[in-house]
């Protein structure tokens, strides 16, 4: 519960950053930026400063949502490809060293044949969508499959945000505030708990 509590508290302060800068005249550029390293390393989210905004400026929904929407395809396109060069300058030769080479080839296989079905799931997870962008380029999967299932995945994610906030505004973002990480948890509680029967992990 500690755990749950100090991620709510850092939650918070976010929130109350995201408040600040949405009155800012650099608003725009601060949610181009948001958006863009989120997909890369930030902890920031790109949906919560978009929800702000649009409770600070309702009219000017549809620039906020292309703005972030094309920001974030730029990031996971940057990310792709910086796994892609790292993984193979360094992780290669890793692979090579511990004879995990086969096991690489399955998982590239694997991940590469349902990249678009899986970006496009990946938005509605409640894993962050940089574990999808590095496996992606760490693997090697088709780009162009890869960036489309991303697109429209996080396309509609960002339009649901844009719609509930803009029809039922801070109430929604009340509710999701207070329970999205308990909902978090639960969901990859569930996750977890699917593998391990579904693999027979653990001698389930």
């Amino acid at each position: 519960m500690h755990g749950i509590e100090h991620i709510t508290t850092a939650r918070e302060r976010g929130w109350e950053w995201f408040v600040e800068h949405a009155r800012s005249r650099f608003a725009l550029a601060w949610l181009s930026l948001i958006a863009f390293t989120d997909t890369i390393f930030s902890p920031l989210t790109a949906e919560a400063f978009l929800a702000v905004l649009i409770l600070a400026h309702k009219e000017k929904w549809k620039t906020f949502l292309a703005v972030s929407w094309v920001s974030s395809i730029a990031g996971a396109a940057v990310g792709y490809w910086l796994l892609f060069y790292l993984f193979r300058a360094f992780g290669e030769p890793f692979l090579a060293s511990w004879g995990l080479v086969d096991a690489y080839a399955s998982a590239q296989g694997l991940l590469g044949a349902q990249i678009f079905l899986a970006m496009l799931l990946a938005s509605f997870t409640p894993l962050p969508d940089k574990v999808f962008i590095y496996a992606a380029g760490i693997l090697g999967s088709p780009f162009l499959p890869f960036i489309l299932g991303f697109a429209i995945g996080r396309g509609g994610r960002m339009s649901v945000v844009t719609y509930l906030v803009w029809k039922f505004g801070a109430p929604v973002l009340e509710l999701v505030n207070k329970y999205s990480v308990h909902a978090a948890f639960g969901a990859i509680a569930i996750l977890v708990a699917y593998a391990m029967v579904h693999w027979r992990l653990f001698g389930l």
